[in-house]
C-alpha cells in the first residue's frame, strides 16, 4: 500500500452529495440505516478515482478494471451513512480487499470516541485502519522476507498496531494476494537486483550509479503494481549504509 493522492474533488460532487444526505435522512430517521435506499449516486464518481489512483486498488495495489470492482468508503456507509457522497471519504479498491475483507469493519482505538450522526471527522476518533489517502502506509507497514517459507510477506512496520489491524482488517496476508507478491518479486524485482548485484561486484561507482538510476526510478513508479513492496525488496537487498556507500538514493514512492 502506497499514498493515494485523490486530487480535487469534481465539482458537481457537491450538489450530489448535498441532494442524497437530505433524502437519506429522511430514510434514516424514519427506519435507520437501510443500504438499498442509500443508492449507489457516489458510483459516479468511481471512474474518476480508478484512474487518478493509476487503476489500482487503494489497499492491495492490484491493477484492476474500474467495471467490477468497488467504490470504498473508507469510513463505512453503514456506519457513516452522512458521509456516503463525502469526497474525502471515497477509495477505489477491489472486490476482495473491500467487500469480502474489510467490509464494514473499522476498529477504533476508543469506541467511545466514534462519531455520533453529521458530525464531521475525525473528531476524537483514533482509526485502527491506515488511511491510504491521509498518510504514508509505509510507515506502518513493510515486507519482510520470512526466513521459513521465503515469502515476501506483509508485517507491521516497528511493531506499529495500526499496521497489523491494517492487516488483519484488509487480509493483506491471504493466499492468493501473497502468490501474486511472490511472481512480482521473481519476475519484475530480482532481474533489477541481480543486475545491480552485478555490477556492484566490479566495484565501478560510476557504474552502479548509471545502472540503479536507470532502474530504481523505473520501477516505482506509481502507475506499477505493487510499489510498497518493491520498495522494500530493494531495500533489503540494498540497505541504507550500502546505498550511502554508492551514493545511491532510494525515495519512497
Amino acid at each position: 500500500m502506497i499514498r493515494v493522492h485523490r486530487g480535487a474533488e469534481p465539482s458537481d460532487l457537491s450538489e450530489l452529495r448535498r441532494v442524497e444526505r437530505d433524502r437519506f435522512r429522511a430514510v434514516f430517521a424514519s427506519r435507520g440505516f437501510d443500504r438499498r435506499e442509500l443508492g449507489t449516486r457516489y458510483t459516479e464518481v468511481k471512474t474518476l478515482l480508478w484512474q487518478r489512483q493509476d487503476a489500482k486498488c487503494c489497499y492491495c495495489e492490484k491493477l484492476c478494471e474500474d467495471v467490477g470492482s468497488d467504490l470504498e468508503h473508507y469510513r463505512p456507509a453503514s456506519r457513516y451513512w452522512w458521509l456516503a457522497w463525502t469526497w474525502e471519504n471515497l477509495l477505489f479498491a477491489c472486490p476482495n480487499c473491500n467487500r469480502w475483507a474489510k467490509n464494514d469493519e473499522f476498529p477504533l482505538a476508543d469506541e467511545a470516541a466514534r462519531l455520533r450522526p453529521e458530525e464531521d471527522p475525525p473528531g476524537g476518533e483514533k482509526p485502527q485502519l491506515v488511511d491510504p489517502a491521509a498518510e504514508d502506509p509505509l510507515d506502518a507497514i513493510q515486507f519482510v522476507l520470512d526466513a521459513v517459507s521465503g515469502r515476501w510477506v506483509p508485517r507491521p512496520r516497528g511493531a506499529s498496531v495500526r499496521g497489523a489491524e491494517t492487516i488483519r482488517i484488509l487480509e493483506l496476508n491471504r493466499q492468493a494476494l501473497l502468490e501474486l507478491f511472490q511472481r512480482h518479486v521473481r519476475q519484475y524485482v530480482m532481474p533489477d537486483v541481480h543486475r545491480l548485484q552485478e555490477v556492484m561486484r566490479t566495484g565501478d561507482e560510476r557504474a552502479v550509479r548509471d545502472e540503479w538510476n536507470r532502474r530504481v526510478p523505473r520501477s516505482l513508479q506509481r502507475t506499477a503494481s505493487y510499489v510498497a513492496l518493491t520498495y522494500d525488496v530493494l531495500d533489503h537487498f540494498f540497505p541504507e549504509n550500502e546505498r550511502n556507500r554508492w551514493g545511491l538514493v532510494l525515495s519512497r514512492p
